[in-house]
Parts: structure tokens; sequence; C-alpha cells
């Protein structure tokens, strides 16, 4: 169960965070977007960066000068994009989510593990209108995660071989699913051989 503290200090964190109303999705032209999660601003990146101020390195130097901040900061997603039902430790461990947030403080890796969202958030659609990518693809669909593509959508794009809709799990689902993601991984490779 969380500490009282640790609720306050993501709660805390979330209620600063102004949520925009208006927006595009970034979805390929003629398409439906990506349904997202509610509250969350039309264009902002689909992970990490709560925000696009965030994308661009705001936030994130504040994160690298505060382990506490960064702690809260981390946890919060972990609880907002996890089948965790707001109890985090429902389905990760308290070793789990420090290695976690140890990893980016000991590598000072916030700022940059922000940058693959500030590009894609400032750069064209990468696979052109009209184009597909013919690799065979695999997609897991877990519940909670917080974007989660129509799969007409995905199969307009790409090679769909294998679609799973997954019974639980969200958007860190090697630590909350693990033998579901294996088998499915297992699954789509063997149906490749």
């Amino acid at each position: 169960m969380p500490s009282p503290r640790s609720c306050r200090m993501s709660s805390a964190i979330a209620a600063s965070e102004p949520r925009a109303e208006t927006g595009a999705a970034s979805s390929p032209p003629g398409s439906a977007p990506p349904t997202r999660a509610p509250g969350r601003h039309p264009r902002q990146p689909a992970v990490a960066a709560p925000r696009p101020a965030e994308a661009e390195g705001a936030d994130a130097y504040g994160l690298t000068d505060s382990p506490a901040g960064l702690a809260a900061w981390i946890v919060e997603k972990f609880r907002a994009w996890s089948d965790c039902g707001g109890d985090v430790e429902r389905r990760f461990t308290k070793d789990e989510l420090l290695t976690n947030i140890t990893l980016y403080w000991v590598t000072g890796a916030i700022n940059s593990s922000f940058w693959p969202y500030y590009a894609r958030f400032h750069s064209p659609w990468p696979i052109a209108d009209g184009q597909r990518v013919e690799i065979p693809t695999a997609y897991a669909a877990f519940p909670k995660e917080i974007v989660r593509p129509p799969r007409s959508w995905a199969e307009r794009v790409y090679n769909i071989r294998r679609w799973t809709d997954m019974p639980a799990g969200g958007h860190f689902a090697a630590l909350e699913e693990p033998t579901a993601l294996v088998e499915d991984l297992r699954g789509f490779f063997r149906d490749l051989r």
C-alpha cells in the first residue's frame, strides 16, 4: 500500500499540471487518432512527458536536480500508466520502483529520455501517407496502455500478423504482465518459423 506521504506528493504534482483542452492528435491523414487517456492534451507525446514543455526540457532540469521530485514524478507515472487501480504497489514492488528511479537518477538520463518524444512531437509522421510497413508485426493491446491505436488503423499501416487483446496490463507491461507478454512474443515468432 502506498504511503500517505507518497500519495500526497503524487497528488500535489498531478494537481499542479495544467491540462490543455484543445489541439489535434498526431495521426496519419484520413485516419482516426489513437485513443488516449482522458484529460491528456491531444498533441501530447504518448509516453514519458506529461506535457510538451517537459519534452522540451523545462521540467527535466528540475527532475535532474531533485531526487525526491524525480521519485515522485516516476512513481506517479507508474500509478497513472499501469493497470494498478490507483494502488501502485499492487503491481510493482518497492524494489522495482526504486530500481527504475535509481537508473534515471545515477545516470542523469531523465532529460535525454524525453528527447524521442520531443522529436516525434515536432516532426512529421514518419510513415508517408499511403506507405505501408511490410515487416511482420505483432501488437499486444494491454487495456490500460496510455495510447491504443484502433486495429483498423494499425492494419492499414503495418503488416499485422498477430493482434492480442491482453486481459490486464498497461504501459509497463513487461513488469506488470511478464508471463503474458513473453507467451505472446513466443507465439508471434513461433508462427513465423
